[in-house]
């Protein structure tokens, strides 16, 4: 009796260890929005770029400007997805919130892709170009 109970713990024990081993969590499906890019967006753009946000409709000389300064964000934009230089991909995620992770991207994304740049220079996810700000930290 007691080589059976002892054979029914280390079973149970291996069992445990085996099935408890760290998997990465994440986001590994592109998951879009409903919805075409808008009119003049392509899904995937050759070179890198930066963003930022603004107020209102751009101006043509903000758009003949690159804001990739040194430390800054750059991305592209593969088939839909974005990319930073780091290669992490950009979603948004269960809070609403725009941001890079991964890969994977973060457990619980919503849109993984569905990324487009217009020819306004304006950023759309899914058939939309409209994003809200927030502050978050002290980062501008």
């Amino acid at each position: 009796m007691k080589f059976q109970a002892f054979s029914f713990f280390l079973v149970s024990l291996i069992s445990i260890f085996h099935h408890s081993s760290a998997v990465p969590q994440g986001v590994y499906d592109t998951i879009t929005p409903p919805g075409a890019p808008p009119a003049g967006c392509v899904t995937t753009y050759g070179t890198l770029f930066g963003v930022m946000a603004y107020e209102g409709p751009p101006r043509m000389a903000e758009l003949t400007r690159t804001c990739i300064a040194p430390g800054s964000l750059a991305m592209r934009l593969v088939n839909g997805v974005l990319i930073d230089s780091l290669g992490r991909i950009g979603s948004i995620v269960a809070n609403r919130q725009f941001q890079f992770d991964g890969p994977p991207a973060q457990a619980g994304a919503i849109y993984t892709g569905g990324w487009s740049v217009c020819a306004d220079g304006v950023l759309a996810l899914g058939s939309s170009k409209k994003f809200y700000q927030c502050s978050s930290g002290d980062c501008e």
